[in-house]
């Protein structure tokens, strides 16, 4: 809206020599995060007492942890304020017209809203267990992810022609597998439908998610930047993307919008994401993976999400058959806190865990 407004400015002859800083995608970016973080801020307070007058709570489980019941009655659905300050940020600072941006913002807010009707059935049925069913929850992430794995492989993907469907090997220069698009649709659903669910597993405990998803926003922004600039592409052999710099601006959107949920969500929580939340995050950050072709660096960078949908996968599919456990508790965090460690010392680790493996997969950056 900024861009418009400079724009319509300079149309009418207002041409002020300040009005160049508009033209820098870095400041951008930068007042995209300040605007998300203070607006949660000025903004989180009301709207956690609000949400608590409406008896909108967490109702918690018969089983997920030890320490379930005694966040019963905390606010939920904490992931509708991030949305909102994400709206406005970027809104005011990013270019509305860039094809990059919508498709990404179109996931984020549709999985946003799915997991917002997710949060409503659970606190109208007064149990976390009567949410969605698996069905219906399945349906509805389908019902935008093969779309846009449709839209993925046609022409109407801003992307090279040469990248519709063809797998990029990180490290690596020049190696990529060229596959029938179909072939490569049916891996977007599958990575698409996996990374959402990831991240909506690991949203278990105060800011557990918060800190893994800021890495892995920072990571494929710092990408989208490099593709999205002609000199840094060519010079870091990368393929130039034109307009995929947009995407940064949404990435600091988002890492703004965390950074803000998480001034009330840190522990001990005054408001939980729910699953509006954890969806909407999940649907950014596979469709961040995908537009800047690093989907296959995800199990690298976004190595805590697949370690917990991996042992929830061992623990449902492997150990229900075995008829015993195979983990203490699934997912894994919660393993980690029924062995005695502090919730918070749990979350702390994972954040360091998700530092290093992000700054192992920015390796790729330079080691191709």
């Amino acid at each position: 809206m900024m861009t418009i407004l400079i724009d319509f400015l300079k149309a009418q002859g207002f041409n002020y020599g300040f009005f160049r800083v508009f033209d820098y995608i870095t400041f951008r970016i930068i007042m995209a995060v300040v605007t998300a973080l203070v607006i949660e801020i000025l903004f989180g307070h009301s709207f956690i007492v609000r949400m608590y007058r409406r008896r909108f709570r967490d109702t918690g489980g018969d089983y997920v942890s030890l320490s379930t019941h005694s966040k019963r009655g905390t606010p939920t659905g904490g992931g509708l304020l991030m949305m909102f300050s994400i709206a406005l940020a970027l809104l005011l600072w990013a270019k509305l017209n860039s094809i990059y941006l919508l498709t990404t913002a179109s996931a984020f807010f549709y999985f946003g809203l799915v997991g917002l009707f997710d949060d409503w059935q659970k606190v109208r049925l007064k149990s976390s267990l009567f949410g969605l069913g698996q069905l219906a929850k399945t349906g509805l992430q389908l019902a935008y992810i093969i779309p846009f794995a449709a839209w993925f492989v046609s022409s109407a993907n801003p992307l090279p022609a040469a990248h519709h469907s063809t797998f990029l090997l990180p490290f690596a220069k020049d190696v990529a597998w060229q596959v029938q698009p179909w072939v490569f649709g049916a891996f977007l659903v599958f990575a698409f439908f996996s990374i959402v669910n990831a991240v909506n597993i690991t949203d278990g405990m105060d800011g557990l998610v918060s800190g893994p998803a800021v890495m892995t926003a920072v990571l494929y922004g710092v990408f989208a930047y490099i593709l999205g600039n002609a000199i840094y592409s060519r010079y870091l052999l990368f393929t130039f993307y034109p307009g995929a710099g947009e995407l940064t601006v949404f990435s600091g959107a988002l890492v703004g919008g965390i950074f803000g949920f998480l001034w009330f969500n840190a522990y001990p929580a005054e408001v939980f994401m729910g699953d509006t939340g954890s969806m909407s995050i999940g649907a950014a950050l596979a469709v961040l993976a995908f537009l800047t072709r690093q989907e296959l660096l995800f199990p690298l960078v976004g190595g805590v999400f697949v370690a917990s949908i991996a042992s929830s996968l061992i623990q449902d599919k492997i150990g229900m058959r075995l008829g015993r456990r195979i983990l203490l508790r699934a997912p894994l965090h919660h393993s980690l806190t029924y062995r005695g460690i502090a919730e918070p010392k749990v979350v702390i680790r994972y954040w360091i865990v998700s530092l290093l493996l992000a700054l192992l997969a920015a390796l790729s950056i330079k080691l191709r």
